[in-house]
């Protein structure tokens, strides 16, 4: 049975086991501990994985006289992504004129994203072994590490070969592991996606129908217009939708999850196998976009706070205040790698934090479908990536084709 298949009928259960269930407090503390254990395994490989996967990919890459133009394509890629549907987010929100949300009367401690100083200090440790041992809940310090091994493997082949050989044989270890977790996930999705729909019925979701509607919207735009445009245009004008059904599997876990690490596992394995993404560069686009490549959330994060700006003002947000929007949802989106599961929330308070004014707290107005805007930006997230994977691969001219026929 195809893996996209097992996703959707497990995802498709626990929809249906979080609506039939009560949301008591002993249901959601079960559930909540089941969702988070199945994220932690789906997660399990992700930082080996990575390591060996980005080490002999930049080797290659370095070896194949790809690296510059491959990471360069890449950057442009991912900034052009993330202002594109930043804007998209934006115009939506204008058109549209969702209506305002009532001011809530509460505080909350407001989330913070690790610094300039704090994270460089995370990246280069006083000892380079703390970064293969950390808790696992940075991508940033074990990439710059896997990079550096990879860019020193080629100075001298005779003294370097055996431990090109190792990571070439450990990144295939880990591959064939993560590829056992993705086989199996389907039944973790029962839970994952049962928790999901019983944290939404918390709260009475009646006022948010608008901004709700507009984010479905908006997803269902750059999913089936946007994105398929862009492959079509800047690809090889072949069918786009070939594509969006190759990924169908880490769409479905980005969603439910609302997890961008999880997902990536799962792209590892939908990239190779059902995009014909060559390791060499589906390590460093995932690796990439799972550190800085956050144009879904910079989506929800944009169309978000212009409803805070509107219910906090009786005027129509300026231009000027679209332009800062602009560019502070797109910098704030390249600091996400650090929330993988948080994403927009978090950025969305950042955002209100920065912009103060009043609106310090204003992000509040949006918590009860906080669970909903995570899952809508890692959603498209998650695609963006493997489009731009795609994207790349076949600019390089080292992509390899598949049959939809052969998908996983």
């Amino acid at each position: 049975m195809k893996i996209w298949i097992k996703i959707l009928v497990g995802s498709l259960l626990g929809i249906a086991l979080g609506a039939l269930l009560p949301a008591g407090p002993k249901s959601m503390e079960l559930f909540s501990f089941l969702s988070r254990l199945f994220i932690q395994i789906g997660r399990y490989v992700l930082l080996p994985l990575t390591f060996a996967s980005l080490a002999i990919g930049t080797f290659e890459l370095r070896r194949e006289r790809l690296l510059l133009p491959t990471y360069g394509r890449l950057v442009l890629y991912l900034l052009g992504s993330t202002v594109l549907l930043v804007i998209v987010g934006i115009l939506t929100v204008i058109i549209f004129s969702p209506q305002r949300i009532p001011i809530p009367v509460a505080q909350e401690t407001a989330m913070r994203l690790p610094g300039v100083k704090e994270t460089l200090l995370t990246v280069f440790p006083t000892n380079l072994f703390q970064v293969l041992v950390g808790p696992g809940q940075l991508l940033l310090p074990l990439a710059v590490l896997a990079f550096l091994l990879g860019l020193n493997l080629a100075f001298d082949l005779r003294i370097t070969t055996p431990v090109v050989e190792l990571l070439d044989s450990l990144n295939r270890i880990f591959y064939h592991l993560n590829s056992l977790v993705c086989e199996l996930f389907g039944f973790a999705m029962i839970a994952v996606a049962a928790y999901f729909l019983m944290t939404l019925r918390q709260y009475d979701l009646g006022m948010f129908k608008q901004i709700i509607m507009i984010l479905t919207i908006d997803s269902g735009l750059v999913v089936f217009a946007v994105y398929p445009l862009v492959l079509y245009f800047v690809g090889e004008r072949d069918n786009p939708y070939k594509w969006l059904y190759a990924v169908i599997a880490p769409a479905l876990v980005g969603f439910f999850s609302g997890d961008h690490y999880l997902s990536v596992t799962m792209l590892a394995k939908h990239g190779h196998e059902n995009l014909g993404v060559p390791r060499r560069v589906g390590s460093a686009a995932y690796t990439l976009f799972g550190i800085f490549g956050r144009a879904g959330t910079a989506l929800v994060t944009a169309a978000g706070f212009l409803l805070v700006l509107k219910s906090y003002s009786t005027l129509e947000v300026s231009f000027l205040q679209v332009l800062w929007t602009i560019l502070f949802t797109t910098l704030i989106s390249l600091a996400l790698g650090s929330v993988p599961g948080l994403g927009a929330y978090v950025a969305l308070s950042t955002l209100c934090g920065i912009y103060g004014r009043g609106i310090q707290e204003g992000y509040l107005i949006l918590k009860p479908i906080a669970p909903l805007l995570v899952s809508y930006g890692v959603l498209l997230d998650v695609l963006a990536s493997a489009f731009v994977s795609l994207l790349v691969a076949r600019k390089q001219k080292v992509w390899r084709e598949v049959d939809r026929f052969d998908f996983v």
